[in-house]
């Protein structure tokens, strides 16, 4: 049994039992299936990311761990692979007991019996992880609405509230495998910064960096931003099909996915390998803002605290230069937030009722977005709040203005 299926059971109640699906393939078309996503959850707790899998931990009159796995036919072994065996799936996991997943229901059965046997005592409560923001393809609802109708006594649970918790602070092999995709991140960043002043159209950029992660064994982690003029001041454009004018700044969000973990980094480049004067002006404006704010970070500090800061900060120093007259009109300059967690997911589920602590991972991200100009300035770090402050996992991405000018101009 791992560290965290043991966390995860001194989190539940006595009395219950938790599930937690691994997803099923959706349908692409009549013979395909599109890539398979793996619930985070479930390969949080076990490090495997195969779909159509169950895990069941029960805490009743005894504490055990079920895994139930799918079995395939040789003859559909040929056409899909050969999936691993039971044995191969408990050296992999810890996990003892693996099973067929067709025996789920039965064993389920069994369980909230309450006959003599019910081997593990009266289990009174079902945690189920709903954290799937579309439901109508969550096996886990499929799963409740089935309890509801068998087992209308049985209290269920969202364990997604306890597995948020977990996930907020990363152990330090979660923390080396997002250095390890912020590394392959700067890497095709450092060939972006290169290439920006040859290449006329953001498809050829975004295909760059594609190419870039994808031969390290990498993959996006996200839909990529690759935004010139006029498009960098849409927070999420990710049509990435115009062509670049050379006065453009060219807003990149992006990052690679290595090992289900995931780094996330904004830039901002001149296509022209030359910022103008003006947007020197409003990119050391957001720059110096998101220096102070990483000076600032440090535990104890909460989320409320770290988002007014940057806006409080990005307000003034607008209005030094004359963009705004008062405090409250940023919001036509800069209407998203200051940062998120970051992890599994991109946006990392969290409690953001949480104070900043040590282990924790989030991102640092002031823009500016002036659209009367056709300029959007976005840079973002990823940074671990440390014991006594925070430690910036992407500082060797170039992002001062001299280091970008120079290597553009190799």
């Amino acid at each position: 049994m791992n560290d965290r299926i043991k966390q995860l059971f001194h989190m539940m109640q006595e009395g219950s039992l938790a599930v937690l699906f691994s997803g099923t393939p959706a349908i692409k078309s009549a013979d395909q299936y599109l890539p398979f996503q793996v619930n985070k959850n479930f390969f949080y707790l076990t490090g495997l990311t195969l779909p159509n899998q169950a895990l069941v931990l029960i805490k009743g009159n005894e504490e055990a761990v079920y895994l139930f796995a799918e079995t395939r036919l040789k003859e559909r072994e040929k056409w899909e692979g050969i999936l691993p065996s039971f044995e191969a799936l408990k050296n992999m996991t810890g996990i003892h007991h693996v099973v067929d997943q067709k025996q789920l229901d039965e064993h389920i059965k069994e369980w909230l019996s309450s006959d003599r046997r019910a081997i593990f005592g009266k289990l009174e409560r079902v945690y189920v992880d709903l954290s799937l923001a579309d439901r109508r393809v969550s096996p886990d609802v499929l799963f409740t609405q089935s309890l509801k109708t068998l087992y209308p006594d049985v209290n269920i649970l969202n364990s997604a509230h306890l597995l948020k918790t977990m996930r907020t602070i990363k152990d330090e092999k979660e923390i080396e495998t997002i250095q390890k995709a912020i590394h392959m991140t700067k890497d095709a960043i450092d060939v972006l910064i290169q290439k920006l002043p040859d290449t006329l159209d953001e498809h050829q950029l975004h295909a760059i960096f594609k190419y870039e992660i994808d031969k390290k064994g990498a993959k996006e982690a996200f839909d990529t931003i690759c935004a010139s003029g006029k498009h960098a001041v849409i927070l999420h454009y990710v049509e990435n099909d115009d062509i670049i004018s050379k006065d453009d700044l060219v807003l990149f969000d992006l990052g690679a996915s290595i090992g289900e973990y995931n780094a996330d980094i904004s830039r901002t480049l001149p296509a022209s390998g030359t910022f103008t004067k003006r947007q020197k002006e409003l990119y050391q404006l957001v720059l110096d803002v998101q220096e102070d704010i990483i000076a600032w970070i440090k535990p104890g500090l909460t989320f409320k605290a770290f988002k007014d800061k940057g806006r409080e900060l990005l307000a003034k120093k607008a209005m030094d230069i004359g963009l705004i007259q008062q405090e409250d009109e940023i919001i036509k300059y800069y209407y998203h937030g200051l940062g998120h967690h970051l992890g599994l997911d991109v946006h990392d589920p969290c409690d953001y009722d949480m104070v900043l602590t040590p282990g924790m991972i989030i991102t640092v991200e002031p823009g500016l977005y002036v659209s009367e100009e056709g300029i959007g300035i976005r840079i973002e770090d990823d940074v671990l709040i440390t014991e006594d402050g925070c430690q910036n996992l992407s500082k060797d991405i170039p992002k001062h203005i001299a280091d970008i000018e120079k290597l553009m101009s190799k």
